[in-house]
């Protein structure tokens, strides 16, 4: 009996403690920092779990996930989207909005004393928590930080490349919005960095540009200067085949004579199908024949 009580009230006693642990699992896709935040403890940075581990510690011990691996910010403007697409305004002075898609990476590696996540987290991330919830997905405090310390930045490298080009060039030149994007690319680095205080907390950036829209009035304009164009090459193209049959006709009265021309012009269009009367009626005669036409009768 009495071994059976000590068994009893030390289960009683082992079941408290496991019921206070704190505990942290990470995906493929995820690290956390540890930070001993006992009850009789000041706080204090112990570890960082990597991705794929699970840990169990004392109660009151504070996990912080992040997540690893490439990272999207979307800004085309979709539900799922980061951000709506941005407007910029041209060299001629013409709004223009841009859309597209941006991966990076945060920062997540782990020396022994924490590395740049710590270092991040302590800086920036202790001010978006939580980043990630208990599923493991990012949290709406995960995009605002987003959108603070990347899309900000993005904003501003677009709408100040953008002032290096005109409207047109932008929306119908592809070698001019490749000349865009590659400067983007090259720079976004430097302006989130102008962010985060000189460092380098978000890395690999790679963005990629959709045609840029402009506003509606434009587009219209540009195809209705386009249809212009097409008509006046259209009369240049009819004024040429005019000219063209002209010096044709010149050239056969000079050799047919006027009247010759208009014989020779009926036959044509009797052999074409184009005579709106039919055909006339001619009788071939030797050369030198003549032909006596009777005078018609009197009333």
């Amino acid at each position: 009996m009495r071994r059976t009580v000590a068994v009893v009230l030390a289960a009683a006693v082992v079941m408290p403690v496991l019921a206070g642990c704190s505990t942290v699992s990470t995906e493929s896709d995820q690290v956390a920092l540890h930070y001993d935040a006992g009850s009789f403890s000041s706080t204090t940075y112990q570890e960082c779990v990597t991705e794929n581990n699970r840990t169990w510690d004392g109660p009151g011990e504070k996990y912080y996930k992040y997540p690893a691996g490439q990272r999207n910010f979307d800004f085309m403007g979709g539900d799922d989207a980061e951000s709506n697409p941005f407007t910029v305004v041209s060299k001629d002075n013409q709004e223009l909005t841009v859309s597209g898609g941006l991966t990076f990476h945060l920062d997540t590696s782990c020396d022994p004393d924490g590395g740049m996540l710590r270092e991040f987290h302590e800086e920036i991330g202790l001010k978006f928590q939580p980043t990630m919830d208990d599923d493991g997905q990012t949290t709406d405090k995960w995009l605002e930080l987003l959108r603070f310390y990347i899309g900000q930045p993005l904003n501003k490298a677009l709408a100040t490349e953008a002032q290096k080009y005109d409207w047109l060039a932008l929306y119908n030149d592809p070698a001019t919005r490749a000349q865009f994007e590659t400067a983007i690319n090259a720079n976004l680095g430097n302006a989130v960095m102008a962010t985060t205080g000189g460092k380098a907390y978000f890395t690999q950036f790679n963005l990629t540009l959709q045609k840029p829209a402009p506003r509606k009035e434009l587009v219209d304009g540009l195809a209705a200067v386009q249809v212009a164009i097409t008509e006046r090459q259209a009369i240049k193209e009819q004024n040429a085949t005019v000219d063209e049959k002209l010096k044709q006709i010149e050239k056969l009265v000079e050799v047919l004579g006027p009247d010759g021309y208009v014989l020779y012009d009926a036959m044509q269009r009797c052999l074409t199908g184009e005579a709106p009367k039919g055909c006339p009626q001619f009788l071939a005669l030797p050369q030198g024949g003549s032909v006596d036409v009777p005078a018609p009768a009197a009333d």
